[in-house]
């Protein structure tokens, strides 16, 4: 079941402004849509608790992203229901991350994208672990304190990276 939500005429005209201009101030938006700062920081709650999200819109050099049309959909990936009860299935990232969610589902037919057109293409320079210092292969291991968020190359780094957080009053 879709989950919807009712937008009110001011949630919709700051999406409309937000969508053609993600990076606009509050000033700005307040401005155009003849509001308070204030206001636009309660609309903007109203979204967020709405559960709309707000994406920067990049294509990452090296990753695939595969179309496929499926009687269910994928955890991790982004569906949409077709006329006919099926589901067009969104999956991006590198080829074990694709054939790990194509296995899980029932689907004969899928199409393989290499390039998103339109969008910034970028490449990421190599990731340094923030416990040894040592370069990243691979998706890093993540650790979360806050705002903050760490890197690290493998379990040990990451559990070690926690203890000293912990030890530094950083992590509860």
């Amino acid at each position: 079941m879709t989950d919807v939500n009712s937008l009110s005429e001011l949630e919709y005209r700051m999406l409309t402004i937000l969508k053609s201009d993600s990076r606009i101030s509050s000033t700005k938006l307040a401005k155009e849509l003849g509001v308070s700062r204030a206001t636009v920081a309660k609309v903007l709650l109203s979204l967020r608790e709405k559960g709309i999200r707000f994406t920067v819109d990049f294509y990452e050099e090296g990753k695939l992203t595969v179309f496929a049309v499926a009687d269910s959909c994928a955890e991790g990936a982004e569906c949409y229901r077709l006329i006919d009860g099926k589901f067009m299935v969104t999956v991006t990232g590198n080829m074990d991350q694709i054939e790990n969610v194509l296995s899980k589902l029932k689907t004969e037919r899928y199409f393989i994208a290499v390039q998103k057109v339109g969008s910034r293409s970028i490449r990421r320079s190599s990731l340094k672990c923030d416990y040894c210092g040592g370069e990243i292969a691979g998706e890093p291991l993540i650790v979360k304190r806050g705002k903050k968020v760490y890197y690290t190359c493998c379990a040990t780094c990451q559990s070690q990276l926690i203890k000293k957080l912990r030890i530094k009053g950083e992590l509860d």
